[in-house]
Order: structure tokens, then sequence, then C-alpha cells
């Protein structure tokens, strides 16, 4: 395998398998994860980076999850996801325990 076999970069497919209460801010942040670009711009012009979704497919979000994807400020992905989290969790607790979400599941192997 020579340097330029590792600098190949294939696109990846963010699926729309997600399960568990919020499948498509899950979908959203692993977008984040695997691309540096969208990332950057999630974190920087949110509104845009939900607008152009990611590799041709657009995120269909609730509206609580639009909005609360555009009122965070974050400076990074990790400070994003831990106030979705924490935002969901609070939300969550007032209608069904779920059991570990899928946003958490993401980061806790990161």
């Amino acid at each position: 395998m020579t340097t330029s076999t590792l600098r190949t970069h294939l696109p990846i497919i963010i699926t729309t398998q997600a399960t568990g209460p919020h499948p498509e801010m899950t979908r959203v942040l692993a977008a984040a994860v695997v691309n540096k670009q969208f990332c950057k711009t999630l974190l920087n012009d949110p509104a845009q980076a939900l607008s152009s979704g990611y590799q041709g497919e657009k995120f269909i979000l609730t509206d609580l999850e639009r909005d609360l994807l555009l009122s965070i400020r974050a400076n990074s992905l990790s400070e994003l996801a831990g106030q979705l989290i924490s935002t969901l969790e609070i939300g969550a607790s007032q209608h069904l325990q779920y059991p570990q979400t899928d946003i958490q599941r993401t980061f806790n192997t990161l």
C-alpha cells in the first residue's frame, strides 16, 4: 500500500437506519464525524449545513431538532454533541426514559 493509496478518501454513506428517539440528529452528527468540511459548516453555519445535507441526502429533522441545532453555539463537535445530549436527555426524561441514544454511542467511541 502506497502513501497515495492511504490518502484516497472514499465517500462514507450515512444511512437512514439510525434508531432511537432522534435518528436524524444521529445522522447529522455522524456526517460531521466523518467529514471535516461538513463539521466545519455545521459549527459555523448550521442553517447552511442542514439545508445542504450530506452526500446528496437531506436531513429530515423535526422542527424541535432543527431549532435546537440552529440555537447551539459550539466551538467543537464534542461541545455540540454534549449540548445536544444534555438538552435531549432533559426532553426525554419528561416523556420516557430511553436507553443510551445513538448520539451518545457515537461519541462514547471517539
